[in-house]
């Protein structure tokens, strides 16, 4: 099993690198979270831990669900990390399995900047300040760290593709973005 996580700062392209990634591996299922946490939008809750909760449990379901009914032994997960496969997993994880945890850093111009473009402006510019002068969120210290501020998508695949030990698959991929 290869299980591939994908974390690191706003604006630093996790959904976008992860949308890329499944389409160059169709042979990995991608765990979408976001997918998941739009289910509780219309809630407005304003306390968001116990949906936080659910949503990292689901993504582990859905994984384990996956490797009992044998649909594929390979993942790729957004906005989760190494620490959380080893501990969700454990029971699941054989010493041949590889968790490959990519941590995608940017700068604070670099993110305002693509957070202008969304098609869904996310998050107040204070926050990318905050986050920045407050060097937020840390890599873990086995994570793969890819700065991509001044790179294409393909680059950074490119780079994932060959860390990973994968070739870019010539499958047509058409995934529906959550909106």
């Amino acid at each position: 099993m290869k299980v591939i996580t994908i974390s690191g700062k706003s604006g630093a392209g996790k959904t976008t690198i992860s949308y890329e990634l499944v389409k160059a591996l169709p042979n990995f299922i991608f765990i979408d979270i976001w997918k998941i946490k739009e289910m509780f939008e219309p809630l407005k809750l304003k306390n968001r831990k116990p949906s936080n909760k659910i949503c990292k449990d689901t993504i582990y379901f859905i994984m384990k669900q996956t490797l009992k009914q044998n649909i594929s032994h390979n993942f790729i997960l957004q906005e989760s990390t190494r620490k959380a496969v080893k501990k969700y997993m454990k029971s699941y994880l054989k010493k041949e399995d590889k968790i490959y945890s990519f941590f995608l850093d940017v700068n604070l111009e670099t993110a305002l900047k693509r957070n202008k473009e969304r098609e869904k402006n996310t998050m107040p510019k204070k926050h990318f300040i905050d986050q920045a002068k407050n060097n937020l969120p840390k890599p873990d210290k086995k994570d793969i760290i890819i700065n991509t501020s001044h790179k294409f998508k393909t680059q950074i695949i490119n780079e994932i593709l060959k860390i990973i030990g994968e070739k870019r698959s010539s499958k047509k991929v058409n995934l529906r973005k959550s909106v």
